[in-house]
């Protein structure tokens, strides 16, 4: 698939090519493509056609999971503009953000000895979700600002913090004994 093209993602799914997606719209246009497409509809046709069944319900999955989030969604779209992500070399010039993760990650080993652990686990995640929201917004702005390298500090910063909720996500069941 040629992501430059006018078969991005997007276009694939129906939506316009923008940051803030109608979660709503995607969810309902995902189903209505894989129904169509879905590899179960083929079953009694061509060696030829169960394959491009499978590869388009697998590129429909995609586009799906990329779309849904937004983290995912920013390194795509940075990508369909030239300027791909590279997960693996990370550095944070931010001092602010470094001094914030350095708290929440403090905030998150201290969970286990909160004396109200339950209350403690929503204000962690308060935290996290509104650095997650304002994180987003800082994307979105840079990116329609065409201020890719500024993006893509963001959308570093989105991945960091994803990863934090995903502990939380984890510890969650220790602390609260499930």
């Amino acid at each position: 698939m040629n992501e430059g093209s006018q078969h991005d993602f997007f276009s694939l799914m129906g939506l316009e090519r923008s940051y803030s997606v109608d979660q709503t719209a995607l969810t309902a246009s995902y189903r209505q493509l894989q129904r169509s497409a879905h590899p179960d509809r083929f079953a009694g046709g061509d060696e030829r056609q169960r394959l491009l069944a499978v590869q388009k319900s697998a590129q429909i999955n995609e586009a799906y999971e990329t779309l849904r989030s937004a983290t995912q969604r920013a390194a795509y779209m940075l990508k369909l503009v030239g300027h791909a992500v590279d997960s693996s070399v990370v550095t944070f010039q931010d001092p602010e953000f470094l001094m914030q993760q350095m708290q929440l990650r403090e905030e998150l080993s201290d969970l286990h000895t909160a004396p109200d652990p339950e209350q403690a686990l929503d204000h962690f995640y308060a935290d996290v979700d509104s650095a997650l929201a304002s994180q987003r917004q800082e994307f979105q702005r840079f990116f329609e600002l065409a201020s890719y390298e500024e993006a893509k500090s963001c959308y570093a910063k989105l991945q960091f913090l994803d990863k934090l909720r995903y502990e939380a996500e984890q510890k969650e069941g220790e602390l609260l004994d499930f």
